[in-house]
């Protein structure tokens, strides 16, 4: 499954129509199914990152850090996607996402507001008490992140995202040596 909602895609407000009313109504009963199926993505991962259990990175996701940053920092992604990191942008939001809830908190929620840019799109949300309506589109990060050239760093990714979340910068990485 890749992630849930075409960025391109723009979704009509629900104010608008019975049939947007609809779809907005079908994305939100999708927003409990994608967080647990974004929690099954990077249970995944630590399967094919053979992780013993597999819900160590999700439990513990700084501690994938080093292989994780070893695959982006490559040019070449499909040897990775060949052996089962497909597709890789999903893994990679996925990853990002449970990075970030389990270093500065929050959850996915869904971008309600019409007059925003990521309107009908899965975000980060819910991390600031002093700005309930703070979201970060992660996808988003990751996709630009993605289309950099070999030599990317997931840290820094990681730090752009705790920047845009309003936390300290500066990533854990608790790989095994």
């Amino acid at each position: 499954m890749p992630y849930p909602f075409d960025p391109e895609e723009p979704l009509s407000d629900p104010s608008t129509s019975e049939a947007a009313a609809r779809a907005w109504d079908e994305r939100r009963e999708l927003l409990t199914g994608w967080r647990d199926f974004s929690r099954e993505v990077v249970v995944r991962l630590g399967e094919l990152s053979r992780w013993s259990p597999p819900e160590t990175l999700l439990e513990n996701p700084s501690h994938g850090l080093t292989h994780m940053h070893t695959i982006c920092s490559m040019d070449d992604l499909e040897p990775f996607e060949t052996i089962g990191y497909r597709p890789f942008d999903l893994f990679l939001t996925t990853y990002c996402a449970e990075y970030m809830f389990g270093d500065v908190g929050g959850a996915w929620v869904l971008d309600e507001d019409p007059g925003s840019s990521t309107f009908g799109r899965f975000l980060i949300g819910e991390y600031d008490t002093d700005r309930p309506e703070a979201t970060v589109d992660v996808y988003a990060a990751v996709t630009a992140f993605l289309e950099e050239p070999k030599g990317r760093s997931l840290r820094k990714l990681l730090e752009s995202l705790q920047g845009s979340m309003g936390a300290p910068v500066g990533v854990q990485d608790t790989s095994y040596p």
